[in-house]
């Protein structure tokens, strides 16, 4: 049996006009020449050599959406939060209050939700331990959960958790989905380290990223690859990782106040060739490992996290205004993990 069968990428989309919090601070990130060539194709181009980011419409993104069905991904794992801001619990000593503006974030699931493509391209969401989720966001969550473009696993929705702790959020969740009528969610915890203890009320282990500093992409496609291993020593099934690579140097020259980044060389962006080769090494992985594999699905990341230096989504630098270089390999990759051993 083939050991790959759903394909999900990591969508957190901040890729919003530079009058926006993190909008300001992404435009200002990717706005120099030397890291042009990672800027999404949408951007635009101003005087002096600055870019923005449009509002942009449901045609617009629908248009991005084709681009990722295009490429055999099944879904987005988007970012999920609260669509009212929040005030309640922020740091008001604090000299920026990001949580304040987290509710920007929303734009690109909620344009999803309302796409024609929506049942072609899956969703599901991705809960932040430290985001305090009101009760009316996660009930609403346990209603598109009912939706035929939310994911499934064994049936039940997808949702991961981003490191801990989240027994609040999942004991409420659970709670609305029943009241609901939508089957348990099938929590998925990302953690780069060791395996929780048997007993933790998850089903399954993943992770986000794999923020390691290499020098190399097969050195990080090789990091990947042994984390993924970590996870699935325990008694946990898991959903490994694709990592198409990392290097925060935008955010390392501009940095942003709710991340902070080891200086360390990172790895330069992955060729199509090696993609491949990365993408050959998990399939073969996961063949040999078929307890740790068995829910046949792979992460990657990610979409569109240019400023940390992994994403699928289309560029523009070239003379077209559209690199698909990135994309067209990711379709490669698709491929080669759907053919039969």
């Amino acid at each position: 049996m083939n050991p790959i069968q759903r394909v999900g990428v990591v969508n957190w989309d901040c890729a919003l006009p530079s009058t926006t919090f993190f909008g300001g601070y992404a435009t200002k990130s990717l706005g120099e020449p030397k890291f042009r060539d990672r800027t999404p194709y949408y951007a635009l181009d101003l005087d002096g050599g600055k870019i923005d980011f449009p509002e942009r419409t449901q045609e617009a993104y629908d248009r991005e959406m084709q681009y990722a069905i295009d490429a055999g991904i099944d879904y987005f794992a988007y970012c999920w939060y609260d669509r009212v801001p929040h005030q309640d619990h922020v740091d008001t000593s604090a000299a920026i209050t990001v949580d304040a503006h987290v509710c920007e974030l929303v734009g690109a699931r909620m344009r999803h939700l309302q796409s024609p493509l929506r049942d072609a391209l899956h969703l599901c969401a991705i809960l932040i331990n430290n985001h305090p989720y009101r009760d009316e966001e996660l009930q609403d969550l346990a209603e598109t959960m009912k939706e035929k473009c939310y994911e499934k696993i064994q049936g039940r929705p997808l949702a991961f958790f981003y490191t801990a702790p989240w027994d609040d959020v999942q004991g409420r969740l659970r709670t609305f989905c029943r009241e609901a009528g939508v089957p348990a969610p099938f929590f998925v915890l990302m953690t780069p380290d060791a395996p929780p203890p048997p007993g933790t009320d998850i089903d399954a282990l993943s992770a986000y990223a794999c923020p390691v500093h290499t020098g190399t992409y097969r050195g990080l496609s090789q990091e990947c690859l042994k984390a993924n291993a970590l996870r699935a020593s325990g008694t946990f099934p898991s959903i490994p990782l694709f990592v198409t690579g990392w290097d925060p140097a935008p955010r390392i020259a501009h940095p942003v106040p709710w991340c902070a980044y080891s200086t360390d060389p990172c790895a330069p962006k992955a060729t199509p060739d090696q993609l491949l080769e990365a993408a050959k090494s998990l399939k073969d992985w996961m063949q040999e490992n078929p307890g740790a594999s068995r829910l046949q699905h792979v992460l990657a990341f990610a979409w569109n996290e240019f400023e940390e230096g992994a994403w699928i989504c289309p560029t523009k630098d070239s003379p077209t205004g559209l690199n698909r270089e990135r994309l067209d390999a990711f379709q490669k990759v698709t491929e080669l993990w759907r053919q039969t051993p």
